[in-house]
């Protein structure tokens, strides 16, 4: 190859890389909201602007939450065979009415039956309910204690199927019946949301 052709074609790849780093270089970062409220509150701290700070820490801490109670829906099961399913809902401000945490719901629907699936993570009331499931006396006062996959669980009088899970609670409740609710209480994934640490 005569020089003169070597020298053009090493030209030509580096305009060609020059101009890519270039491309790179303008194109802004996908947008991560949780970085960006977090960035604004160190700013705000640098110039002392406390309120500021805390305003967009909180905003920050609530956009974490909701990422996370996104995180907690991929357990709620596919329906099972002749069900539909509505599309999974997660919502950390809606866990507010269990003194704060984080909660993923689905319903199940067959004919004029339906079932609800909750799992509710990080609130205060399951730390205060994990005494209740220590003991099985009491958990037998509130209905028929049973085992699912090795962990304890209660059928309550009003036909809801509770089960507790470390820092997480599992409700499944509806006009399905007991034979419903338990289809959905075995299809899911008990070791998995045990682990969970959204």
């Amino acid at each position: 190859m005569p020089m003169r052709n070597f020298f053009a074609m090493m030209l030509a790849r580096l305009l060609r890389a020059v101009a890519l780093v270039t491309v790179f270089a303008v194109t802004p970062a996908a947008a991560d909201d949780i970085r960006d409220a977090i960035e604004e509150a160190r700013r705000a701290y640098q110039a002392n602007d406390m309120a500021a700070a805390k305003a967009a820490l909180d905003v920050a801490s609530q956009l974490i939450a909701q990422r996370s109670a996104s995180g907690l829906s991929r357990f709620l099961p596919a329906p099972p065979t002749g069900w539909t399913a509505d599309e999974a809902e997660a919502d950390a401000s809606a866990a507010a009415m269990f003194g704060g945490g984080l909660i993923a719901k689905r319903r199940y629907t067959n004919g004029d039956r339906d079932v609800t699936v909750q799992v509710l993570a990080n609130s205060p009331m399951i730390t205060q309910m994990a005494p209740l499931f220590a003991n099985a006396q009491l958990l037998g006062a509130m209905g028929r204690v049973f085992r699912v996959k090795g962990k304890t669980a209660v059928l309550s009088r009003d036909g809801n199927i509770q089960v507790l899970l470390g820092r997480t609670l599992i409700i499944i409740e509806g006009s399905g019946n007991e034979q419903d609710k338990r289809a959905l209480l075995d299809a899911l994934d008990l070791p998995a949301i045990e682990s969970f640490n959204g």
